[in-house]
């Protein structure tokens, strides 16, 4: 059994005249992904791979940059499909989540359920370390879909382990079963 260390992207900046998947870094961002790398050097992470959206894009490089390992994105490894949603308000945005996280068979927002989303990042996550021989890959994703699928791997609340995420933040997990073995938070 290997490890893997799932990463929260670094904060993204809020863009209403764009989906969330096309959001960018937001600045200053550099600064928490310079910290999160100091705390995983101790690892050994070997691999960077991360979603395809941008902002995880930018923070799998830097953090390859940073951990002098090699970079690669992988699709699929995105966050919940969403489409363009209106901006909210956080407690309002809070409200959605929980609701779709609670009932996670029915369509509450986007284009896919939560254990749609679920199923479908567990799936491209297990065809991304399929073809790698790194032995501690980090997978650069999104608070969401990671959420999900740790949670329901480790008896917690989904909900409450998304709401308490940073941004960035590193889960230590083992693999191929995902038991949460150490939360790394910059």
């Amino acid at each position: 059994m290997k490890e893997v260390v799932l990463v929260r992207h670094a904060p993204s900046l809020p863009d209403a005249d764009r989906p969330a998947s096309a959001w960018r870094l937001r600045p200053g961002a550099d600064e928490r992904i310079r910290a999160l790398a100091a705390e995983l050097a101790p690892l050994a992470v070997d691999l960077v791979v991360a979603s395809t959206e941008p902002k995880a894009v930018e923070t799998g490089r830097a953090l390859a940059l940073r951990l002098a390992v090699p970079y690669t994105s992988a699709p699929r490894l995105h966050e919940h499909e969403r489409g363009h949603l209106p901006l909210l308000e956080e407690r309002a945005w809070h409200d959605v989540v929980r609701r779709s996280f609670r009932r996670p068979d029915v369509l509450v927002f986007g284009q896919e359920t939560a254990n749609e989303a679920r199923s479908r990042f567990g799936r491209a996550l297990a065809r991304a370390l399929s073809w790698t021989a790194a032995q501690r890959p980090a997978v650069v994703s999104h608070g969401s879909v990671m959420s999900l699928l740790v949670a329901a791997a480790n008896g917690l609340d989904p909900f409450e382990l998304w709401r308490g995420l940073a941004m960035p933040e590193a889960w230590l997990v083992s693999w191929p079963d995902l038991r949460l073995e150490r939360r790394i938070v910059p």
